[in-house]
């Protein structure tokens, strides 16, 4: 329904226009009859063909005339009956999220449409004139519309050519930006539009309507807006850019697909001239000095837009974004085109070494079954710094993220943390026999009686009673299993899952002995968050990209793992952890792993038939996790650069070695805090009196040089409390017991 006022307008001026015909049909009848009654006196004064063409005339001038007042009162209607226009088209205003790296200013990815509003004070009068002088040098001066432009482009449109020829700004905001106007290139839609400028130029402040156009139209790059834009084009804000930059952005905006701004193409030269025209422009609206436009440059441009990852791990970024953002209560929805402000810990150096560390073992050649994923989280906060899932040729898939495969013996500190909790030292000793099969209770049965039987690394093979240090640094499965069964499986799980480990992957082996052994399938995310707890102290993490978000409205949006994470265990548990694994990578199953200038302390990991593997590590300020895994059946063997089967101890630590390098040259060396080794002791090898040792068997994984199945210490050795040995006191006896092989302890022998 038109409002009475609108409606009064129209009767009037029908009525107006009903009295101006009327009077134009008498007028054209009178002159009629005058011509008919005076026939005799005209055709005495001229010919009968005079007559006829002066009465034709009259006839011509007359509906001329008819027609021009009714194509007048077309139009008076016609603008009366256009309502002022305030919605905007569908999806013309949306702002996306953006995704920004650590530094925060670096997009990483956008989250729907590619474009920011700024304020009017944000946008400086150079881009606004620079772009007057591009689109509508007489934007300040006319009504909304261009009678010249527009009469040119009726002509363009009549001949078949450009109808955005001779649009004015407002023109174009009328119809890009509101509703109401099809995109069809016809007169009459173009006629609707200059209606719809008219009304704008009327009810709108001329500010306005620039600050909606620049606000929202498109520059090329995927981009809409001058913020956008300048983000695009010049890694900049819009309120930093100099005159040239912007005279090349109001340039693009006559044809963003078409034109370049590198290269010596004809797209490249058509742009140069365009830019040329925008500077001459501004010159002669007295906006820049004739001087200053000749010394300007052709601005340099980014290469390209990048709105994603350098490594090419774009998608597994958003998604993840998007998963963290839905687990913390805000939608999908809410995030794309929600105008968020989304920052992340990521790196983007260290997710260029993340994809560097891969490429220097060949990953991109690798099988397309074979998954991958490195992760690094800093121990502090649980924040994601960095990761890779893999080349994006051999296909995508979030093998960082997600569990594809199983723990294997990176599960194992979970035991040792099971153990510290209860009291329990690492000096405690366990049965390093191979095999041994155990009961439900922890003891060990006869090889012919039921129970779990479990073997050691078969280059371990059977050894005798060692301390957790020793079991976790060669990777002992029976002295773990041993440990698990005495400290309480479920206590084990417990323990895990207060470390992070979801309790979908531990429900399914619920009160089972090889849960010890690392059968529940993890993500690398997780173990490395799991590890960050040894590295801080003992205070559990959540590992997430997300460290913030701001709305809209500038206010920070609350996230679950913002809150202190919850301590699980002492300071001096956590030391006596990180001492054990200290021991894998100093001269166990990780040595591959070790850094030249810190202590590194992890732990390596491979699953039954060499299906998976891994190696989990850390220093004070960086957690970090490397797995590999097959999709198909089968061991991982016979990748291109590594022939035979990939284990824990050799591609999954040479891979973290190479990441962690890189991404610590520049962080100061800081020490692990040292133990007092509080806490019991417990003597759990209830083998020794025991002569059912059978043979060897299990996977491969520790490393070598370890005494071989069955062997015995030398007599001359020296137990010590913590299952280890000493050189005898004497110095004949300490010279001969260094000289043996097998005695390894450097320290112990440089005393003599």
């Amino acid at each position: 329904m038109l409002p009475a006022s609108e409606g009064r307008r129209i009767r009037a001026a029908r009525v107006r226009l009903s009295r101006t015909v009327r009077r134009l049909v008498r007028a054209g009848q009178s002159s009629l009859r005058r011509g008919s009654g005076g026939h005799h006196r005209t055709r005495r004064r001229g010919p009968v063909r005079l007559r006829r063409i002066l009465r034709g005339w009259r006839w011509a001038l007359a509906s001329l005339l008819t027609l021009v007042v009714l194509a007048a009162a077309m139009v008076v209607i016609a603008y009366v009956r256009t309502p002022v226009p305030t919605q905007p088209q569908d999806g013309v205003t949306d702002e996306g999220s953006t995704v920004y790296y650590a530094d925060g200013r670096t997009p990483l990815a956008r989250l729907g449409a590619n474009r920011q509003s700024v304020r009017h004070g944000q946008i400086p009068d150079r881009l606004r004139w620079a772009v007057l002088a591009a689109e509508d040098r007489g934007f300040y001066r006319n009504q909304g519309v261009s009678v010249s432009g527009t009469f040119r482009a009726l002509l363009k449109d009549a001949s078949g050519g450009d109808v955005q020829g001779g649009s004015t700004i407002t023109q174009q905001l009328a119809r890009n930006y509101f509703k109401g106007l099809s995109r069809d290139r016809t007169a009459g839609r173009k006629i609707k539009e200059i209606l719809v400028a008219l009304k704008l130029d009327r009810h709108r402040a001329k500010d306005e309507i620039l600050d909606l156009y620049l606000n929202t139209v498109y520059f090329g790059r995927q981009t809409s807006g001058v913020e956008a834009a300048a983000r695009a084009y010049f890694d900049k804000d819009v309120w930093q850019l100099d005159v040239a930059e912007c005279a090349l952005l109001a340039a693009m905006i006559q044809r963003p697909g078409y034109f370049r701004t590198q290269g010596g193409g004809d797209a490249a030269k058509a742009l140069r001239a365009r830019w040329t025209y925008v500077l001459n422009g501004m010159v002669s609206m007295g906006k820049l000095n004739r001087a200053d436009a000749d010394r300007l440059r052709f601005p340099r441009t980014r290469d390209e837009w990048r709105g994603v990852s350098l490594s090419g791990q774009d998608v597994l970024a958003r998604q993840r974004v998007l998963d963290e953002l839905e687990s913390a209560g805000i939608p999908a929805d809410a995030v794309v085109n929600g105008r968020l402000r989304i920052y992340t810990a990521l790196d983007r150096r260290w997710m260029a070494y993340a994809e560097q560390a891969m490429r220097k073992v060949r990953e991109p050649e690798w099988p397309k079954d074979v998954r991958t994923g490195l992760v690094a989280v800093d121990p502090a906060s649980g924040a994601v710094k960095a990761f890779y899932a893999g080349d994006p040729g051999r296909g995508r898939y979030d093998s960082v993220f997600e569990p594809v495969a199983q723990a294997a013996s990176t599960f194992k500190p979970y035991v040792l943390a099971a153990a510290l909790r209860r009291g329990f030292s690492v000096r405690t000793k366990v049965p390093g026999r191979s095999p041994l099969r155990f009961a439900p209770d922890g003891s060990v049965t006869p090889m012919t009686a039921p129970g779990y039987k479990v073997s050691n690394d078969e280059e371990i093979g059977s050894l005798g009673t060692v301390d957790l240090v020793k079991a976790t640094a060669l990777s002992v499965n029976t002295g773990f299993v041993k440990a698990a069964l005495k400290t309480g499986v479920a206590n084990v799980a417990e323990t895990a899952r207060r470390f992070g480990v979801p309790e979908s992957a531990l429900r399914p082996y619920k009160g089972q002995a090889g849960l010890a052994l690392g059968i529940a399938n993890v993500s690398a995310a997780v173990q490395a968050g799991g590890y960050a707890a040894f590295a801080n102290g003992g205070t559990a993490v959540t590992p997430h990209l997300v460290t913030k978000v701001v709305d809209a409205h500038g206010r920070r949006v609350p996230l679950p793992w913002d809150r202190p994470g919850r301590r699980v265990l002492t300071a001096e548990q956590a030391a006596q952890a990180t001492y054990a694994m200290r021991a894998v990578v100093t001269g166990g199953t990780g040595r591959r792993a070790a850094l030249a200038d810190r202590d590194v302390a992890g732990k390596t990991g491979t699953s039954d038939g060499n299906h998976a593997a891994w190696f989990v590590g850390y220093v004070p300020q960086l957690s970090a996790s490397v797995m590999m895994t097959r999709a198909a059946a089968g061991p991982l063997k016979g990748l291109p650069g590594h022939h035979g089967k990939v284990a824990g101890e050799n591609l999954p630590s040479q891979v973290w070695h190479a990441f962690m390098a890189d991404v610590t040259r520049d962080m100061p060396a800081e020490p692990f805090p040292e133990p007092a080794f509080s806490g019991t002791a417990a003597n759990w090898d209830d083998t020794v009196k025991k002569n059912d040792s059978g043979g060897s068997g299990g996977r491969p994984e520790a490393g070598r040089g370890t005494p071989s199945a069955g062997a015995s210490p030398a007599p001359s050795r020296v137990p010590r409390e913590d299952g280890t040995s000493t050189p005898p006191a004497d110095a004949r006896g300490r010279e001969k017991w260094c000289a043996t092989p097998g005695n390894e302890d450097a320290a112990l022998c440089a005393q003599r």
